[in-house]
């Protein structure tokens, strides 16, 4: 377009054969050169700026070339300004000025300044329609652009929502997983029917409170608990009966243990419970508190009420055992002796001995 802009101006002015071959290679065949060059340069944006602030200083030659006719100057001025400011901004519509006005500056003191011809109808009425295609194609690359933004801002937009969602949902999850370990580690270390704690979760309590026992210098006791005749009540009553049985004496023993004990159902029916920051003496007592009120409450089941009793063995740290092993052998033995010796009642471990209450 420029080409013929510059072609319709230059037949009325009769110039030479060479500005006609340069005017070709301005705009026939140098933007063919800039554009292979673009493709395969290793930075084509920056290859491209190049070529734009190339661009000006061809113009403004040509320009000069002309004599400065009105109409296609302020085109070749426009066209370049206008493009730089696209990609470069300000900045680069500056850089663009320079580069023109250098270059038909220099031109036109060696061709020598002339006054600037009219243009012709057919120039002027090829720049407006020239001036006209361009701006429009710089609008539409300004809404392409535009629109593009606005497409990705939307997706981003639908991603973010996407990725939010996502997100609320692996949280909701992770939640859901979290009380499930908690579930999992409450029935991993709670006996099922009397949601005491179990031999697994004992071994591991106790465990520690002989380390901290050991650290501190204080005082633990273990009672090792057993139902006496229990089989008897399974086979007189169901097991359903012992299972009742076995439920009142965890209730029993929760209610009268403090918060610091750690109650365990051992297996069967014998239970254990450990009684930190306790001496031998307080334990007995606990002992007998405990065998006293769970006798003088008979459990009810199937309209009749079954009564029954406890044998305990009570052991101490360190007086008995150093270790885990001891004190629970310990306490062992001292229940197979309130066992052999009646039942219902209290053997308290010594070191030499066994004491025994009833």
């Amino acid at each position: 377009m420029l080409f013929a802009i510059v072609g319709a101006q230059m037949a009325t002015d009769n110039v030479g054969p060479a500005a006609w071959a340069f005017m070709g290679f301005v705009f026939v065949v140098y933007p063919h050169l800039a554009y292979w060059r673009a493709r395969r340069s290793a930075s084509p944006y920056r290859c491209e700026m190049n070529n734009l602030l190339l661009d000006s200083f061809l113009f403004g030659i040509c320009a000069a070339l002309l004599g400065f006719p009105t109409w296609i100057s302020f085109s070749l001025l426009i066209g370049t300004a206008l493009t730089h400011v696209l990609y470069r901004g300000i900045a680069g519509v500056l850089r663009s000025l320079a580069a023109m006005v250098l270059s038909a500056v220099a031109s036109a003191a060696f061709l020598g300044w002339q006054i600037p011809p009219q243009t012709t109808d057919s120039a002027t009425a090829l720049c407006i329609v020239g001036l006209t295609l361009y701006l429009l194609s710089l609008a539409n690359v300004a809404y392409l652009r535009t629109r593009k933004l606005q497409d990705s801002r939307q997706k981003l937009h639908t991603n973010e929502q996407a990725l939010h969602a996502v997100n609320t949902a692996l949280q909701e999850q992770l939640v859901q997983i979290q009380l499930l370990q908690v579930q999992l580690s409450d029935q991993a270390n709670h006996d099922a029917l009397t949601g005491l704690y179990n031999r697994r979760y004992l071994d591991t309590a106790l465990a520690h409170e002989l380390v901290r026992c050991a650290r501190e210098d204080s005082a633990l006791c273990v009672m090792l608990l057993d139902i006496d005749f229990f089989k008897r009540v399974n086979d007189d009553y169901s097991h359903l009966a012992g299972d009742e049985v076995l439920k009142k004496l965890s209730a029993t023993l929760m209610r009268l243990t403090r918060a610091s004990d750690i109650v365990c159902r051992y297996g069967g029916e014998e239970f254990l419970v450990i009684l930190p920051n306790t001496h031998i003496g307080p334990a007995c007592e606990k002992a007998e508190q405990l065998r006293l009120e769970f006798a003088g409450e008979p459990v009810a089941f199937g309209g009749a009420d079954i009564g029954v009793t406890l044998s305990i063995g009570v052991a101490s740290y360190p007086l008995h055992g150093q270790t885990q092993q001891e004190l629970i052998r310990c306490a062992d033995h001292a229940l197979y002796q309130a066992k052999s010796t009646g039942r219902n009642r209290t053997v308290v471990a010594t070191a030499h001995h066994f004491t025994a209450k009833q």
